[in-house]
């Protein structure tokens, strides 16, 4: 007898090949991403400090992706997303410290260009605008930022003078702000 064609092939199973090669095309990247997950050692967002530590968070600051990395963010009646962040941010710091006599805020961090001149000198600019007196010191006195911030002309008054010479007086040293009235800044002087 001649042979006849069949409407179903025996081999290859083609059902079979498409279910290998969906599972395949699922299990693959899930496998990727669950490993590369396990790997990572960085903190990359709030849900790993709050998983990692019992620190209280006052606040999430977004990336700034602008031009100018130094640039005020917070200006009066600005209603943008970094206004209104850094707003929060000092309401929150604010109902944290409750005591009026806590006037010293910290802001600091392991590595350079990690935005803690951004984040102070925009924080500074919230309370002021708030009407609080406020004084910024720079005390990066090896890679000063602030007067880049606050575009201050004056490099050599600083902090730096006054920790060589102890008997200068240190308020001489402040420079008032052009963003507010209410703030001043004690800048990193010369490197």
């Amino acid at each position: 007898d001649d042979a006849l064609a069949d409407d179903f092939p025996i081999s290859p199973n083609k059902k079979i090949i498409y279910m290998a090669a969906f599972v395949l095309g699922l299990g693959i990247p899930v496998a990727i991403i669950y490993i590369l997950n396990l790997l990572s050692y960085r903190i990359e967002g709030r849900t790993d400090v709050e998983r990692l530590t019992n620190v209280s968070i006052i606040g999430d600051v977004p990336l700034n992706d602008s031009e100018d990395k130094h640039a005020i963010a917070v200006r009066e009646n600005d209603n943008d997303i970094m206004a209104e962040t850094f707003r929060s941010l000092r309401t929150n710091l604010l109902f944290m410290l409750g005591d009026p006599d806590r006037k010293v805020i910290l802001v600091t961090s392991t590595m350079s260009g990690e935005g803690k001149t951004f984040i102070a000198s925009n924080l500074a600019v919230s309370l002021a605008l708030l009407g609080k007196k406020v004084i910024i010191v720079g005390l990066d006195i090896r890679k000063p930022g602030l007067n880049k911030v606050f575009s201050l002309s004056s490099k050599e008054k600083g902090i730096t003078q006054y920790l060589s010479n102890p008997e200068m007086d240190l308020m001489s040293l402040v420079q008032p702000s052009d963003v507010n009235k209410n703030l001043f800044i004690l800048p990193g002087g010369t490197v």
